[in-house]
């Protein structure tokens, strides 16, 4: 068994707190909605926003799920450029790839923020549930600041980078 140290333990368990959000909003959903048609066939009643609850809670998840593909090599990219770089550079290439990720994910956590601090200025509120629309879209800036921390700490130390899994 090999011990995991520093950035490992940390990515370890960001995963394992994102993945158990995961895990938690999945059944919310899945029991909210049986529960909703299971009295809508019974009772002739329903929950009031359960399809609305469950639609915010599907899209804070599948934000969720951004981080943990990452973090299983599970990203969907091209491929049909593999063969272009020589062997001698793949790993160079990994790790500048890698950076450039990382970028890409801190700037669209920049624009994240931007768009929450935009849902908070205009006062949106989440139909139904009546909250304030900034504290659910909170997920998009950390979604994707959460998914660049791990493509910086695969760039800074490329053994915590997981393999690649082919979707063939």
């Amino acid at each position: 068994m090999t011990t995991v140290s520093g950035p490992g333990r940390f990515l370890h368990g960001l995963f394992r707190v994102e993945a158990a959000l995961a895990m938690a909003g999945y059944t919310v959903i899945a029991c909210l909605l049986i529960v909703d048609v299971s009295l809508r066939e019974t009772l002739e009643t329903s929950i009031y926003g359960a399809q609305r609850i469950s639609v915010y809670i599907m899209i804070i998840t599948g934000f969720l799920g951004l981080g943990l593909a990452a973090a299983q090599g599970r990203h969907l990219r091209p491929r049909f450029a593999d063969g272009l770089i020589p062997a001698a550079f793949a790993r160079a290439v990994t790790r500048l790839g890698d950076l450039v990720m990382t970028a890409v994910f801190f700037f669209f956590a920049w624009l994240g923020v931007r768009f929450v601090l935009d849902a908070h200025s205009y006062g949106d509120m989440a139909m139904v549930i009546d909250i304030p629309l900034w504290i659910l879209h909170l997920i998009v800036p950390w979604a994707f600041a959460s998914t660049g921390l791990r493509y910086l700490m695969f760039a800074l130390f490329p053994r915590l980078r997981p393999e690649e899994v082919s979707s063939e």
